[in-house]
C-alpha cells in the first residue's frame, strides 16, 4: 500500500508538471464546451499492447513494427463507467486536428504507434481521440486534444508493462510458455493493482498469445482495480484462427519477441 501511494504522489506530481507545460496554442477554450450528463464517468482504463502479438495477427491488415519500438505501447486511455466501456464520440464538435499533436510526434511513433501500414499514420489516434479522448476533458489534467495524447503517454511512462513483467523474470521469448497466474502476480505486485490480461486465442490449440493488458485510475489518476471486466474488442479475420478476449487461465501463454519489419513501415511514414 505504501508503495502505491508513492507511485500516484508522484503521478499527481508529474501530471501537474505537465499540464503547466503544454503549449497554450493547443487548448480549446473550455468555457464554451458543454456536456451532457449522460456522459459521465467512473474511472478510466489504461490499455496498452504488445506490438509482436499484433502483427502476428493482423486480420485484414498489413502490419509493421519499427526498430525504435521495444516495449509495451498505448492503445488508449478511455473513461468508463462501471458496467461497460464508455461514453463514447462525447464531442463531435471537436475532430481530431493532426497539427495539434505534432509536436508529440516522435514519442507517438515510438509509444503509441500504428502498427496497420496500410491505414492512414493518423487514423488510430484519430479514432481514440474522437471515440474516447473526447470523453475525457471533463478532467482537470485534460482540456484539449493535445494533452489528453501528453498526459497518456506520459502515464505509460508511469505505468510500463515491460519492467513490471521482467521484474518477474517474464520476458519475450520465442520458446517460453507462462503461466496465466504469474502474468497477473507480477502486474499485481509491482503496481497493486488488479489488471485485466487479453490474449490472442488460437481454436483448436493449446497456446495462447500475450496481446494486450489494463488497469484502471481514477479521475483523480490514482490506481483502483477495475471493475468492469468485459473486452470490448472485435473477432480476428477468421482466417487468422484467432480471436482477441481475455486470457484463458487453463492455456499457456506465449509472450513472443517483436520481429522487425522496417520496408512496410518507412512507407507509411512517408505520410507524414
Amino acid at each position: 500500500m505504501h508503495n502505491r501511494l508513492i507511485i500516484f504522489s508522484i503521478s499527481l506530481l508529474i501530471l501537474t508538471k505537465w499540464s503547466s507545460a503544454r503549449p497554450n496554442s493547443n487548448h480549446y477554450d473550455v468555457t464554451k464546451r458543454h456536456f451532457d450528463k449522460n456522459n459521465d464517468f467512473d474511472y478510466l482504463i489504461f490499455r496498452q499492447i504488445w506490438p509482436a502479438s499484433s502483427c502476428m495477427f493482423p486480420g485484414q491488415h498489413t502490419c509493421s513494427i519499427a526498430k525504435n519500438i521495444t516495449t509495451w505501447v498505448v492503445h488508449g486511455l478511455w473513461p468508463s463507467i462501471k458496467t461497460e466501456i464508455g461514453p463514447q464520440y462525447c464531442n463531435k464538435s471537436l475532430p481530431f486536428d493532426f497539427d495539434r499533436v505534432k509536436w508529440l510526434l516522435p514519442e507517438l511513433l515510438e509509444f503509441w504507434p500504428n502498427l496497420y501500414t496500410n491505414t492512414p499514420l493518423e487514423s488510430f489516434w484519430k479514432h481514440e481521440w474522437e471515440k474516447h479522448g473526447t470523453c475525457a476533458l471533463t478532467l482537470s489534467q485534460i482540456k484539449s486534444e493535445s494533452d489528453y495524447f501528453n498526459v497518456s503517454l506520459n502515464l505509460r511512462n508511469i505505468y510500463d508493462f515491460g519492467p513490471a513483467l521482467k521484474k518477474f523474470n517474464i520476458e519475450p521469448d520465442d520458446s517460453l510458455l507462462y503461466d496465466l497466474d504469474k502474468i497477473k502476480y507480477s502486474i499485481r505486485s509491482y503496481f497493486k493493482v488488479e489488471p485485466m490480461i487479453v490474449c490472442y486465442v488460437l481454436k483448436e490449440s493449446d497456446v495462447q498469445y500475450l496481446s494486450q493488458m489494463q488497469i484502471c485510475l481514477s479521475k483523480s489518476f490514482e490506481l483502483v482495480d477495475c471493475e468492469f471486466k468485459a473486452v470490448e474488442l472485435a473477432k480476428i479475420a477468421t482466417d487468422n484462427s484467432a480471436q482477441e478476449i481475455q486470457c484463458q487461465p487453463d492455456i499457456p501463454i506465449h509472450y513472443p519477441t517483436i520481429k522487425y519489419s522496417t520496408k512496410l513501415f518507412k512507407k507509411h511514414h512517408n505520410q507524414i
